[in-house]
C-alpha cells in the first residue's frame, strides 16, 4: 500500500493504517518466557494491564506475545487525537471489520452519526466480537496518551461488555481512570507492573551474552544494580558495550539513577554513529511516525528508505510498524532524547515541511497536529476551514472544538466559520453553557468586524444554535431566534433548513404554540432531505407524536411516535436525547388508550434520555409527562417526587414557557387523586407480611418474583394480595397501592416479623 492513510465509505474520515499495524519485534529481542507465561495467565481475565513508565519493554513484550498466540490480533497504536472517541473507536471498529465482513459495519455507522453516543456504537462492536465466535485480542497501546473523560469513559464501558471470547491489553505509563480498583476487586484485571517487567540477573545476562559482550558474572549484577534492571538502560548498554575493548571497566565507569544511565548511555550510542547518520536521526526526531517519502519530504534528500533500512538492520531503537519498511517511529526514550539534542531552534521549520507533505497526501490530522507543534496557527486555521465539515459530519466534534480552543482570538474572528461550527458542536454534544455562549460571542464580533465575510450559512449556524440554547431557560428567546434562522436557511443555507425548522418547532412547543409548532414541524418532515438531517428529523416527528397526543388524537401520536423510535434505533440515535419527545408522546398516546404499564415505560424511557447534570427544560417536560402518567396509574409519591424535581428546575428558569402551567395542571391531578384514594377508611391495617407484597407490588415486580424475594410459594402471594385488595378496600392492583401510598403505609417497617 502508499503511505497515504486509507479512506472510510464516511466522508473525511480516515484511518491512519500505521496505528492499526504491529510493531515488528526485532531479531536481537530477548525472548522473557516468564513475562510470556504471566500473560497466558489462566484464561479467564479479560482485562490486563501493562504498566511502567518509558523504557520498560510493554510494547515489546505485548507484540512479542501476540506474535506467539493463535488467535487474532487487532492492534492499535493511542496517540493525543484519539481523546476523540469517534476516532477512536473507528479504528477499532475497522480492525473487527477485518476479522470478518459486516463484523464492524454496524459500529462504523453508528459512528459516523453525529452526536449519538460512543457507547451505542461499543455495544455494536461487542456484538460483532460475539459473532465472530472465535478468540480475539485486541491491544491499546500507549493508553496513557487518553486523557479526556469520554474516551476513558468508553473504554470502560467496553471492558465492562468485553464478551468471553475477547481479551483486552493495554499497555500505558500511567494507571487509566477506568476503575481499576473495582476491576481489582471483581478480580476482572491481569497486571504486570514494572517490578515484573524489570530484567533478572538470568536474562541480563542471556541478553549479554547474546550480543557477544564478555562480561563477567559480577559485571552483570552491577550492570543490573546500576540500571534497576531498566529494559532500556540495558539494551542501551549492550549497544554500547560491545564495542568497548574493555566492557567490564565500561560497566564500572558509570553511576547514578536508571535514567541518568539511559542519558549516558544514548549519548555513548549516539557518539559512535557516523556523522550523517546522527544527523538524520536528530532532524527525524521531530516526526511521530514516519515513511522514506515523508523523511525526504522534511530533510531535503531521496535515500531516506536506505538509511532507515540500515537504521532498522542495526539499531534495535528504530521500530519498524510494517513488513514493507513503509512506517516507522522511535522508540519513545530514544525519540525524546534525540529530540532533547536537537534543541528548539530547527525543530518549528521541519514540522512545517512535514505539515506540507502530509497536506499534500490528504492527512488533514497529521498536517494540523504538525503545524500546531511549529506553532503554526495559520496553517491550522487554514486546515480546519477547509475541513470543519469533514470533522462534523464524520462525528469529530471533540477534536474540532479541541483545534478551535487552540487558535488565537484574532484568527477565529479572520475564520468566522470556525467558532460557528464549533458552537453548533458543543451545542450537539451538550457542552456547558459558557463554552457554547463564548463561541458564539466571538461568532457575532467576527460578524460585525467581517460583514463581508459573513453569509446566510453563518447566520443560520449561529441563530440554529442560539435556538438550541432553550435547553438553559428563556423560551421566548429560543423562538426569536429559531425564526431567525429559519429565515437565514431559506436565504442561502439550504442545508441547514430542517434544523432551523425542527429549532423553531420546539420553542414554539414550549411556547405553548401548538398548531404553529405542528406546522413547522410538518414542514421540517416533508422535505426530501430531512431523512439525512436525522437530529432535526427526529426532533419534529417527537414534537408531532406529543402535539397530536394533547390535542387528543392518539392513534396519530402513536404513530408519529413509533415512526421517530423506529428511525433512531435504526440511525443508531435511540440513546440521544433526540428520541426524548418520541418517547413522551407515545407514553401520552398510551396512557390516552388504557395501556398504562406500557404509558409508563415510554415516559420513563423519555425522562431517562433527558437527564443532565444542569437544569434543562427538555428534562423539566419530561418528568412532568412521568408524572402525568404516573398519576393515571395511582402511583402518586413517585408522581409527587418527580412534579417536585421538575418544579424545582421551572424556578431557575428565566422564561420556562409552558412548563409552570403544565406543572400546575399536573398538581391538580395529584390532589385529586389523592383524595380520591384517602377519602374511605382503612377496614384492617395489613399485616407486616401483606405489607411486605404490598412493597413488591408498589416496585412493579410480578407475583412469583414478589414469592422468590420473599421466600414464600406464590399462593401465599396470591393470598397476602386477596387480603390487601379487601383490607384497603380496593378493587386493583394499582388502587391498592395507591391507597398504601396515600396513606403513608409504604413507609412503615419493612421487616415481616
Amino acid at each position: 500500500m502508499s503511505s497515504r492513510t486509507t479512506e472510510r465509505d464516511s466522508p473525511g474520515l480516515r484511518v491512519i493504517e500505521p496505528k492499526l499495524m504491529p510493531p515488528r519485534v526485532h531479531p536481537g529481542t530477548l525472548r522473557r518466557a516468564r513475562l510470556l507465561e504471566m500473560l497466558d495467565g489462566d484464561g479467564v481475565t479479560g482485562f490486563t494491564v501493562l504498566s511502567a513508565t518509558v523504557g520498560y519493554g510493554k510494547t515489546t513484550l505485548a507484540r512479542s506475545w501476540c506474535t506467539e498466540r493463535p488467535e487474532r490480533v487487532i492492534w492499535l497504536t493511542l496517540d493525543a487525537a484519539d481523546d476523540d472517541p469517534v476516532r477512536l473507536w473507528t479504528h477499532l471498529a475497522t480492525g473487527v471489520e477485518r476479522l470478518g465482513e459486516g463484523l464492524g459495519s454496524a459500529a462504523l455507522s453508528c459512528l459516523r452519526v453525529r452526536g449519538a453516543p460512543v457507547e451505542t456504537a461499543v455495544d455494536e462492536l461487542m456484538n460483532g466480537l460475539v459473532a465472530y465466535g472465535r478468540a480475539v485480542t485486541i491491544v491499546l497501546d500507549d493508553l496513557h496518551a487518553l486523557k479526556s473523560e469520554a474516551s476513558l469513559r468508553s473504554i470502560g464501558h467496553a471492558i465492562e461488555r468485553l464478551p468471553a471470547n475477547a481479551r483486552l491489553l493495554a499497555s500505558t505509563r500511567s494507571d487509566p481512570a477506568i476503575g481499576l480498583p473495582r476491576l481489582r476487586a471483581r478480580r476482572a484485571l491481569a497486571e504486570v507492573r514494572a517490578r515484573e517487567l524489570a530484567f533478572t540477573v538470568d536474562e541480563a545476562s542471556e541478553l549479554v551474552a547474546r550480543e557477544g559482550i564478555p562480561l563477567s558474572a559480577e559485571s552483570v549484577e552491577l550492570l543490573l544494580e546500576r540500571t534497576e534492571g531498566w529494559p532500556a538502560g540495558l539494551y542501551l548498554a549492550a549497544l554500547w558495550l560491545r564495542d568497548l575493548d574493555d566492557p567490564d571497566r565500561g560497566v564500572r565507569a558509570f553511576a547514578g539513577s536508571a535514567r541518568h544511565v539511559g542519558d549516558y548511555l544514548t549519548d555513548e550510542v549516539l557518539a559512535a554513529l557516523a556523522p550523517e547518520t546522527r544527523e538524520f536521526l536528530l532532524r527525524t526526531s521531530v516526526l511521530g511516525r514516519f515513511t522514506p517519502q515523508l523523511c525526504d519530504a522534511v530533510l531535503g534528500r531521496e535515500d531516506s528508505a536506505a538509511v532507515l533500512a540500515e537504521l532498522a538492520r542495526s539499531n534495535m531503537f528504530l521500530v519498524a510498524l510494517d513488513a514493507r519498511g513503509e512506517w516507522y517511529r522511535y522508540h519513545h526514550l530514544f525519540g525524546e532524547v534525540l529530540q532533547l539534542g536537537l534543541g528548539p531552534e530547527a525543530a518549528p521549520e521541519l514540522r512545517r515541511r512535514a505539515a506540507a507533505w502530509c497536506r499534500s497526501q490528504d492527512m488533514v490530522e497529521d498536517a494540523i497536529e504538525y503545524s500546531a507543534a511549529a506553532r503554526d496557527a495559520e496553517t491550522v486555521g487554514e486546515l480546519l476551514v477547509t475541513h470543519h465539515l469533514e470533522f462534523i459530519q464524520s462525528g469529530r466534534m471533540l477534536q474540532l472544538l479541541g483545534w478551535v480552543r487552540w487558535l488565537p482570538f484574532e484568527l477565529l474572528v479572520e475564520y468566522p466559520v470556525l467558532p460557528t461550527s464549533a458552537a453548533a458542536a458543543a451545542a450537539l454534544l451538550a457542552r456547558p453553557e459558557l463554552e457554547v455562549q463564548r463561541l458564539l460571542a466571538v461568532a457575532e464580533r467576527a460578524r460585525r468586524e467581517r460583514p463581508r465575510a459573513w453569509s446566510p450559512y453563518l447566520e443560520a449556524g449561529v441563530e440554529v444554535t442560539h435556538a438550541q440554547m432553550i435547553e438553559h431557560g428563556d423560551v421566548g428567546a429560543a423562538a426569536r431566534h429559531g425564526r431567525r434562522a429559519v429565515a437565514a436557511a431559506r436565504a442561502g443555507a439550504d442545508a441547514l433548513t430542517v434544523g432551523a425548522l425542527a429549532s423553531l418547532a420546539q420553542a414554539l412547543f414550549f411556547a405553548g404554540e401548538l398548531d404553529e409548532s405542528r406546522r413547522i414541524a410538518v414542514q421540517a418532515v416533508e422535505r426530501p432531505d430531512a431523512p439525512e438531517a436525522v437530529n432535526g428529523y427526529l426532533v419534529s416527528l417527537g414534537l408531532l407524536a406529543l402535539v397530536d397526543a394533547e390535542r387528543e388524537r392518539a392513534e396519530s401520536a402513536e404513530a408519529w411516535g413509533r415512526q421517530a423510535i423506529g428511525l433512531a434505533r435504526q440511525r443508531f440515535q435511540a440513546n440521544w436525547w433526540v428520541a426524548s419527545m418520541a418517547h413522551l408522546g407515545l407514553a401520552l398516546a398510551c396512557a390516552a388508550t388504557g395501556r398504562l404499564d406500557e404509558a409508563e415505560r415510554e415516559a420513563a424511557r423519555g425522562e431517562q434520555l433527558r437527564r443532565s447534570p444542569q437544569p434543562t427544560v427538555g428534562h423539566a417536560h419530561a418528568l412532568l409527562i412521568l408524572a402525568q402518567v404516573r398519576v393515571a396509574r395511582s402511583r402518586l409519591a413517585r408522581a409527587a417526587h418527580d412534579l417536585q424535581h421538575a418544579q424545582r428546575m421551572i424556578a431557575e428558569f428565566p422564561d420556562p414557557g409552558r412548563l409552570p402551567g403544565t406543572a400546575a395542571a399536573v398538581e391538580h391531578s395529584l390532589a385529586a387523586a389523592r383524595a380520591h384514594v384517602s377519602h374511605r377508611e382503612v377496614i384492617e391495617d395489613p399485616t407486616p407480611a401483606e405489607l411486605a407484597v404490598l412493597r413488591g407490588l408498589a416496585a412493579g415486580l410480578s407475583r412469583r418474583e414478589i414469592g422468590e424475594q420473599l421466600y414464600i410459594s406464590l399462593n401465599t402471594v396470591k393470598s397476602h394480595t386477596r387480603e390487601l385488595y379487601r383490607k384497603l378496600g380496593a378493587t386493583s392492583q394499582a388502587e391498592a397501592v395507591a391507597r398504601a401510598e396515600a396513606l403513608g403505609l409504604l413507609d412503615r417497617s419493612q421487616s415481616p416479623g
